[in-house]
């Protein structure tokens, strides 16, 4: 939570990066903070990781059991979802409602995997901005 350090505020988009970081130690097998010869903190390794080798399925806790074809893209997935949380702006981090609409998206996916993929339709507010599994696709850090 950078901006905490320099606040010493509590937000809600602090409560989005912090449950980022538990869906990246989730996703990853790892805990939040390393040693610095392990990479340091979590969210700078992951997105170190990811400039050196693309978002690919070697950043994954190799413990998880993926038999399942649809185990890697969704996770993969999720690990778009964690990646947006942990924005280094807290105002390029979505609402949390946002990060529940994509993740039911997320789980739509992988349900409809072998369907074609059509536009997804928004039930929430204007003032809600929702992320498309396009967008969900090409997140960059």
């Amino acid at each position: 939570m950078t901006e905490y350090a320099y606040t010493l505020k509590i937000t809600e988009k602090c409560d989005i990066y912090s449950y980022g970081v538990v869906l990246l130690e989730l996703l990853t097998g790892r805990t939040p903070v390393q040693p610095l010869d392990h990479g340091g903190d979590l969210v700078s390794w992951a997105r170190n990781y990811i400039q050196v080798h693309s978002l690919s399925p070697g950043i994954l806790d190799d413990r998880v059991n993926v038999q399942d074809q649809n185990t890697i893209p969704h996770m993969i997935t999720v690990m778009k979802i964690a990646l947006l949380c942990t924005s280094l702006s807290p105002v390029d981090r979505p609402t949390m409602r946002e990060v529940v609409l994509m993740l039911i998206e997320s789980k739509k996916l992988v349900e409809h995997s072998n369907s074609s993929s059509s536009s997804s339709s928004s039930s929430s507010s204007p003032r809600h901005r929702t992320y498309s599994s396009d967008e969900l696709i090409n997140v960059h850090m």
